[in-house]
């Protein structure tokens, strides 16, 4: 028996060795002990040991850094349950970032047991992360402590007590005060592209709410209804919550250019001296999403009413995902509705985008009924705007013209005929004998043999007494696929109209 150098306790030789090789072996022992103080001290030392205690902090230091970025990423996003970091000013939410940035590295710190140095690296490298989260992802502030909606419900109680519908002097200098109160640099690049292209037409927008995810979408939106050739310049303000917006040139006025402003949000200040608008974003109308199954699948009960809503986005390439589902599937409940919301659209600018003013017209006429007049008016226009673009019109919108009472969709499709007779060729059949002295007429006039046979198989299916004169001319050809689809058609003419050839053409 030998007595231990540390605790004191008498023990055999041989026990010496297994003592490191049981970390537990002094926890157990502490069982046979009776005194509090000792039984502390072995369990402490058990911790210490297996290394729990650096497991812990370890364990802790990550949670909250993985808790501070979904706080403020839900935060930037306006999602449900993080809406107090909005109600915090800048300086509030960096100090906030800051306490559990020195929480969080602290612990990742004490975590090391063996390499404390690598442990203590990661721990700046943990508090600098969290500390960067204000910045990285900046949380939108409250409209109330931007003076946004509590100077509009001022506004509304002056104009009560005085009676007056028209903007007061008042009024006018509380708006400009507001403006005010943007920082030196903030609207300093408006105010330089005013200086510089003040005739071109120039308008600033601050957007409240703008973000990474968000921002290119409010671009595009901005360009396309701002009718601006060139992109709008974004100069981030970051730790304010939002940041400006420079158009121009644009040819639209200041009142119209508020409308546009209103679609994105709440327009809580206008200046029409400076050109310039604050907007507070409505994020539901570029990031919240319907459940997917509504969206996708075409039983479902909600998924007419899941894809109008998404029509009221402002993401481009939402609104033509869903009407390009609108359109694959036939129309049952809500058509007027949808068909109103389509039509609504296409009164909007379009931009140079295509592919978007395709999606939406061919929606429509699936959705639209054939005899619907402000429906015809609108895809007949979206029909001669494309062909003005030199882009491919596509071949419902001329079915769903055809079905109109308007004379110059015949001309429209004739053109197309023109461009393609293969494509178009069956179109032009459905119109049936109103088009066949036009389609006589370019018969004789064109030199394109693709588009003469065409015409030859489009009046052996719709032509009369009057196209048996101009296919004979044709039967004699050096052209032998012409003069074959003249013959075939002069037949079935005949035969349609029970006229004998043979007796009409005596040997």
């Amino acid at each position: 028996m030998v007595n231990c150098s540390k605790c004191g306790h008498e023990f055999l030789c041989d026990r010496e060795k297994l003592i490191p090789k049981k970390p537990f072996a002094r926890a157990k022992k502490a069982v046979t002990v009776h005194t509090p103080k000792d039984r502390r001290e072995a369990i402490q030392s058990a911790l210490m040991e297996t290394g729990l205690i650096q497991l812990m902090c370890l364990c802790a230091s990550l949670v909250i850094a993985a808790g501070c970025v979904w706080l403020f990423y839900n935060a930037s996003s306006e999602m449900d349950g993080t809406f107090f970091l909005s109600m915090l000013q800048q300086p509030q939410q960096k100090a906030f970032a800051l306490f559990f940035a020195c929480l969080a590295g602290g612990l990742m710190a004490c975590a090391g047991r063996r390499h404390k140095i690598v442990f203590i690296l990661l721990g700046f490298l943990v508090a600098g992360g969290i500390a960067s989260l204000p910045f990285v992802y900046p949380v939108k502030l409250n409209p109330s402590l931007l003076g946004g909606k509590e100077a509009v419900a001022q506004a509304e109680e002056e104009e009560g007590v005085s009676g007056f519908t028209s903007m007061s002097l008042e009024q006018l200098a509380e708006q400009n005060a507001s403006v005010q109160n943007y920082g030196e640099g903030d609207l300093k690049p408006l105010f330089a592209a005013i200086d510089r292209k003040e005739a071109q037409g120039v308008l600033g927008v601050w957007v409240v709410g703008v973000n990474a995810a968000n921002r290119d979408m409010v671009k595009a939106y901005l360009k396309r209804m701002a009718q601006s050739e060139d992109e709008p310049i974004f100069y981030d303000r970051k730790g304010t919550g939002g940041g400006l917006f420079v158009i121009t040139p644009t040819p639209i006025t200041f009142k119209e250019f508020v409308d546009v402003a209103a679609k994105m949000g709440n327009v809580t200040l206008q200046d029409k001296e400076r050109f310039f608008v604050e907007v507070v974003l409505n994020r539901d109308k570029f990031e919240a999403r319907p459940a997917s199954a509504a969206l996708q699948d075409e039983r479902h009960q909600y998924f007419v009413l899941a894809n109008l809503k998404e029509l009221s986005c402002l993401d481009i390439r939402r609104v033509i995902a869903a009407a390009k589902r609108l359109a694959s599937v036939k129309p049952d409940k809500m058509r007027h509705e949808v068909s109103a919301k389509l039509v609504e659209l296409l009164r909007e600018p379009w931009g140079r985008d295509a592919e978007y003013v395709t999606a939406l017209a061919s929606a429509l006429v699936v959705w639209a009924e054939p005899d619907n007049a402000e429906a015809q008016r609108v895809v007949y226009y979206v029909a001669t705007e494309l062909k003005k673009a030199d882009c491919e019109i596509p071949a419902s919108l001329v079915r769903f013209l055809l079905h109109g009472p308007e004379k110059k969709s015949f001309a429209l499709l004739l053109d197309e005929w023109k461009k393609d007779p293969q494509k178009w060729e069956d179109e032009c059949k459905a119109v049936g004998p109103t088009g066949e002295a036009d389609i006589i007429r370019l018969m004789n006039e064109s030199d394109d043999f693709v588009l003469k046979r065409s015409a030859a198989r489009i009046l052996g299916e719709i032509g009369s007494e009057t196209s048996l004169s101009a296919l004979k001319a044709f039967t004699h050809d050096a052209d032998n696929e012409l003069r074959l689809c003249a013959e075939l058609s002069v037949n079935l003419i005949e035969k349609r109209l029970g006229i004998d050839s043979s007796a009409k053409n005596p040997q």
